[in-house]
């Protein structure tokens, strides 16, 4: 595990577990950093990962993903680790954030809500969408934006 600089506040710390620095071939040719949410003890609560730049899955799939395992929802966990890799998006010169949601995704998009984040925009995901790590993208989704 590797804590990078300014990755954690006073609840949460964001620890690296994995960097594709390439980029994926279903994603871009842009660094991807994938995180482990921890407390600050050192529990797991979830994970969130970071894209930095733009690409066509991008517009779909956002540039910030995360999920809370369910023993610790409801204490806006997401929300902090957002506030954490916003800040190091724009240390690396990232001027805004997308981040998408299913439209009956409540909790994600409460933390979009919390986060600041404007809705831009409502997507269909094209049924041949295929993600970078192989999980199910169907159906709409809602498009926020994060102003760095």
């Amino acid at each position: 595990m590797i804590e990078l600089d300014g990755m954690r506040d006073d609840v949460i710390k964001l620890t690296l577990q994995k960097l594709l620095p390439n980029g994926h071939k279903d994603m871009g040719e842009m660094p991807i950093m994938f995180f482990r949410i921890r407390l600050l003890d050192g529990t797991w609560i979830g994970n969130c990962d970071l894209r930095l730049g733009d690409s066509e899955n991008t517009e779909i799939l956002g540039h910030v993903g995360y999920s809370i395992h369910e023993a610790y929802r409801g204490h806006h966990y997401a929300v902090n680790a957002c506030r954490l890799l916003c800040g190091y998006a724009k240390r690396a010169n990232m001027t805004q954030l997308d981040i998408t949601c299913d439209i009956d995704n409540y909790a994600s998009i409460r933390t979009c809500e919390l986060l600041g984040a404007e809705k831009i925009d409502t997507i269909d995901v094209p049924k041949d969408f295929k993600t970078y790590d192989d999980t199910p993208c169907i159906g709409t989704k809602y498009k926020f934006r994060v102003k760095l």
